[in-house]
């Protein structure tokens, strides 16, 4: 049997000793890793995590052990009976040992319950760092940290716009954040992560802690500068007032973009799709509480669709979806280091060399850096040899830039790209303001929302690049490299401007024709009668004044030319162009191949086909 001192306290047992090595060496830890941290400044972001979170949850465990330790051994001692020391302690402070002991114990209690006070203080800090959030889940979070660093709120922390101030959207966001943090653990997390965040807090409570939306009024002047794909990188700048407006009568201004706001006015509207993009209703509510109620022409809802779509009231983020985690198409942001002089523009054919090579398809992010430096390199090596071999550092300039411009914007992994997020602001690249005021949204009573460029801006200016706030000189000249007319007035700009796709630059790739199609090299307008427009189409008879063979026999030559050539193939094969007339010969030889197989059309090559295929009577004719 073990012998017990008198008066040995309950803590003298093996667990509760091994309790208190782990309760000194935790605060020892962390005592050591903060003073590391406040040393280093910048620090990894696990080193935050162990030090304000792992090592605390050590020592409380620690902690736990002692009192656990200290319990079984007060068990044992009641089962002892007398010949055991008490199995509770006694305090008596007139006892000069024992009141020595108790100072001890409260000193020693202070100090912890102050370091992990300290501990639990920094962990909340820690939690709300943007290290926290952009740099732990490394993959999950890459593509979002990356663009942050590089946006406009580059200096303000995730949590004040995705969590705001207050315990109870606080604990909300641990909630789901303990959520989010199993389903990195467990890869159960969908790639890309879908937009729109839901339960997203209002922007009322998060974007107008910055953003004063009653002081918005007036007017702002944007100059966006433009570079071509020729060899001298030709220079344009487009040039307009952007009506930022408001959404207050009490401005004298409630009209311009800002007219959305919910301020006198209220937009609530529908979307068919997750990402909001297809808008099928919406009402507008003024300031005295008239209603107008929009659908779509092109795709109409009914009541009973109407009712199982969820409806939301119009807010800053529903324009400004992407003010953070931006994705700049290639094309813009090499526009954008042209103008700053980061890419110098006298390199021959940089905006496209470095656009093309943008966006070319890579597997990962490595491989993207390595190609795309080569792509670059290679093309003035073969083309520009005096440039490759004299401006060396101008191209090495170039190609971190374009490298930079890939590894901010696209993550295989996660499935991200400039094509992956819409974003809303404006027309260029998606539908955004589009969405609604595309004309084809209507009331019952068949008013159409307007679609007019003026209502949001004055007519852009194309003109040279000017200094800062120099107004552009007035031009006629299109402010669009070709004017819009046509089909091509009415389109949507991000048929033509998808992120991540170069513009065409001529017809072909739009209207998927063949660069060596019949005609095509004379131009559009050998066939077009009118620039951007399908009719008239002029005669064929113009060029093709005569025609041989069938084209002289029976009702042919009183046929329209369409009647059997496809515009832009034109070559006639296969059967269905001849029996769309001549209906009655559809069960003739339809095994046979083409008519021309066999019947005489258009001179001595088609009697030669006609001389050895199989006779007519062969086949039953």
């Amino acid at each position: 049997m073990t012998t017990h001192q008198p008066g040995q306290g309950l803590y003298r047992n093996p667990l509760s000793y091994f309790g208190g090595l782990v309760v000194a060496g935790s605060a020892l830890l962390i005592v050591f890793a903060s003073l590391v941290q406040f040393v280093m400044r910048q620090t990894s972001p696990y080193f935050g995590i162990v030090t304000y979170m792992i090592f605390p949850t050590f020592l409380l465990l620690g902690l736990v052990i002692v009192l656990y330790g200290m319990r079984r051994e007060s068990r044992r001692r009641r089962k002892l009976g007398a010949e055991a020391p008490p199995p509770y302690p006694r305090v008596d402070l007139n006892d000069d040992l024992q009141r020595k002991k108790f100072a001890y114990a409260l000193i020693g209690g202070f100090l912890l319950l102050l370091l992990l006070g300290v501990a639990g203080y920094h962990a909340f800090l820690f939690t709300e760092s943007i290290t926290f959030c952009g740099r732990l889940c490394h993959t999950v979070m890459e593509p979002e940290f990356a663009a942050y660093q590089h946006s406009p709120h580059a200096k303000v922390r995730c949590v004040d716009c995705h969590v705001g101030s207050g315990a109870s959207f606080y604990v909300k966001s641990k909630l789901s954040g303990a959520r989010q943090v199993l389903a990195v653990t467990f890869h159960t997390y969908p790639t890309p992560i879908p937009v729109p965040v839901k339960n997203l807090r209002p922007a009322r409570e998060t974007c107008e802690e910055c953003h004063w939306p009653q002081k918005f009024y007036g007017a702002q002047l944007l100059q966006i500068p433009y570079f071509r794909y020729d060899e001298a990188n030709t220079s344009d700048q487009i040039s307009l007032m952007m009506k930022t407006g408001g959404g207050t009568s009490k401005l004298g201004q409630s009209a311009g973009i800002h007219w959305h706001m919910v301020i006198d006015n209220r937009i609530i509207y529908a979307a068919r799709d997750e990402q909001e993009l297809d808008i099928a209703w919406f009402k507008v509510v003024g300031a005295y509480g008239q209603e107008r109620e929009y659908t779509s022409l092109d795709k109409p809802i009914s009541r009973e669709e109407l009712a199982k779509l969820p409806k939301k009231t119009m807010d800053c983020m529903d324009c400004h979806n992407r003010p953070t985690h931006i994705f700049t198409p290639p094309d813009r942001a090499i526009d954008l280091a042209l103008n700053n002089g980061s890419i110098k523009r006298d390199l021959p054919w940089v905006k496209k060399t470095a656009a093309e090579a943008l966006m070319a398809g890579y597997p990962d992010q490595v491989t993207a850096n390595k190609q795309i430096r080569d792509r670059i390199f290679n093309f003035y090596a073969k083309n520009y040899p005096a440039v490759y071999a004299s401006r060396g550092a101008d191209i090495e300039d170039a190609v971190a830039i374009a490298t930079g411009i890939y590894n901010r914007s696209v993550f295989p992994k996660m499935k991200v790209d400039w094509t992956t997020y819409p974003d809303n602001i404006g027309h260029r690249n998606w539908p955004g303001c589009f969405r609604c005021h595309d004309g084809r949204h209507a009331t019952a009573d068949g008013n159409i929302l307007t679609r007019s460029c003026t209502a949001c801006h004055t007519m852009p200016q194309r003109g040279p690049l000017e200094t800062l706030g120099a107004l552009p000189p007035v031009s006629e000249e299109a402010w669009h490299p070709f004017a819009l007319k046509g089909k091509h007035a009415t389109m949507m700009c991000n048929r033509c401007h998808a992120p991540g796709v170069r513009p065409s630059a001529d017809c072909t790739t739009c209207h998927r024709l063949d660069a060596k199609t019949p005609m095509m090299s004379g131009g559009c307008d050998t066939c077009h009668a009118k620039e951007q427009e399908i009719k008239p189409i002029n005669d064929c008879k113009t060029c093709h004044e005569k025609l041989p063979g069938i084209h002289t026999k029976g009702g042919h030559p009183d046929a329209s030319c369409t009647d059997c050539h496809q515009p832009h193939i034109w070559k006639v094969t296969g059967r269905d162009a001849c029996v769309a007339c001549h209906d009655d010969k559809k069960d003739h030889y339809k095994d046979g191949g083409d008519c021309a197989s066999c019947h005489e059309f258009t001179g001595p090559a088609a009697k030669s086909a006609r001389a050895s295929a199989t006779p007519v009577a062969a086949h039953g004719a």
